[in-house]
């Protein structure tokens, strides 16, 4: 991939350190997949998640830690911090800053798409991953890699906004969405979910999945999504939502070939979620913990203890990083905090154009 050139290193140093030890664990050395990981970082508390998320694919990741690594901001907003860059640099991984012709660049999960698209264009590794920033890798993910009969592959940890057949209230949602991908309701396979053990039709979870660059899914992905957005249809029970249940179908439309990742590659934690699903065996299990907003405070005390109960090693070097902040310069949190405002009022304007369905 060519290389990028990194924003001038002028900002004042206000993002700490989120790794004192530079030093990284010995490996057992071992064939390093032909995989490049993608993610987002924008200013503000992701570039504290995308550093750290890293950091721990470097340590943990096994065959899989020294994959490539891009990291992309696609759409306007403050600079990144002179320490994130830096720590780019210690962790070996590319920056790509661009802004995408997107016409909804309010919703920030199109960033993803717009950043794999971009990434799958630019690099010649034989698979793309997917690896959101709120991410930890706990041991290697092996199931990551895929044979030569496979294309694809993701999770379905919960069924979120999936529909379970005729009765669900999301069925008729998914019915026209997928008449807008092109697609027959019944064209999705069914699934059943990790955490609850429901068959639900296709729907993966969209934080960590990847697949073979050569089919070109991440572009026909972003033009499935956007076909969907200029379709003006909405949820009644979930409104616009994250835009990820396109990953399933875009990967129906094309044939590709698939298979479903564990739940010990996208073990879930949450704040709300925690008292009813936590499995500390499950999390013993687990190679990729997505822990949305559990690294938190007043959170935090509770998901160190569990993540010393089950990675004790995970555990001892989280404690040393402390919870997560947003440590970004306050013009720039003043900017991103401006940005959000506008980007707010454009998806009351689009949800207003929507037939909820």
């Amino acid at each position: 991939m060519s290389s990028v050139a990194h924003l001038p290193d002028t900002l004042p140093d206000t993002l700490p350190d989120t790794l004192p030890d530079t030093s990284l664990p010995d490996r057992t050395p071992d064939i390093t997949p032909d995989i490049t990981f993608v993610c987002c970082v924008e200013s503000g508390w992701l570039e504290t998640q995308t550093v750290r998320m890293v950091e721990s694919l470097r340590r943990w990741g096994g065959a899989f830690a020294d994959a490539p690594v891009v990291a992309v901001t696609p759409r306007f907003g403050p600079p990144l911090s002179g320490k994130t860059l830096r720590a780019f640099d210690r962790l070996g991984v590319e920056y790509l800053r661009f802004r995408a012709p997107n016409p909804y660049a309010w919703k920030s999960f199109l960033n993803k798409h717009y950043a794999m698209a971009a990434v799958e264009e630019r690099c010649t590794t034989e698979f793309l991953g997917w690896l959101d920033s709120d991410l930890l890798i706990l041991g290697e993910p092996d199931q990551l890699r895929l044979s030569d009969d496979e294309d694809f592959a993701a999770c379905a940890p919960d069924k979120n906004i999936g529909t379970s057949g005729p009765d669900d209230p999301f069925e008729p949602y998914w019915r026209e969405a997928c008449k807008v991908a092109g697609l027959e309701l019944s064209d999705l396979p069914w699934v059943v979910t990790e955490r609850e053990g429901i068959k639900i039709r296709l729907y993966w979870n969209s934080g960590v999945f990847v697949y073979r660059r050569a089919t070109g899914f991440s572009k026909v992905h972003l033009d499935t999504t956007l076909k969907l957005l200029d379709a003006h249809i909405a949820s009644a029970k979930a409104g616009v939502y994250f835009t990820q249940h396109t990953l399933g179908m875009t990967m129906v439309k094309m044939g590709l070939r698939w298979r479903s990742l564990p739940h010990s590659h996208n073990y879930g934690m949450g704040t709300k979620t925690h008292a009813q699903w936590y499995d500390p065996e499950k999390l013993r299990q687990a190679k990729i913990l997505h822990y949305h907003d559990a690294m938190w405070m007043p959170f935090w005390d509770t998901f160190l203890q569990c993540l010393n109960d089950t990675h004790p090693d995970v555990g001892t070097w989280l404690a040393a990083q402390g919870p997560l902040v947003n440590s970004a310069p306050p013009q720039w949190k003043l900017l991103s905090k401006g940005l959000n405002r506008l980007r707010q009022q454009k998806a009351a304007e689009y949800q207003k154009l929507c037939t909820v369905i």
